[in-house]
């Protein structure tokens, strides 16, 4: 349960559209259904080679300064 208050006090100080949630063997994983519409980036290993990318321009969206080219 405190999992899920700390998350909701992230939530509420980043908004949404500022969280990213990464799900490490994503098929064990059940996801709340107040937490609908967060973006999701899936890994089963080595979060840097599979979801690195993806995260970077999640992150370039929201205005973050990110190189790509040197991931």
């Amino acid at each position: 349960m405190g999992g899920r208050v700390a998350f909701g006090m992230l939530l509420s100080k980043l908004g949404r559209s500022k969280v990213a949630i990464l799900l490490k063997q994503q098929d064990k994983m059940e996801r709340p259904s107040d937490i609908q519409g967060l973006i999701y980036i899936a890994f089963k290993e080595d979060l840097a080679k599979e979801a690195g990318v993806l995260l970077a321009k999640e992150m370039a969206a929201q205005g973050y300064r990110i190189d790509v080219a040197k991931l």
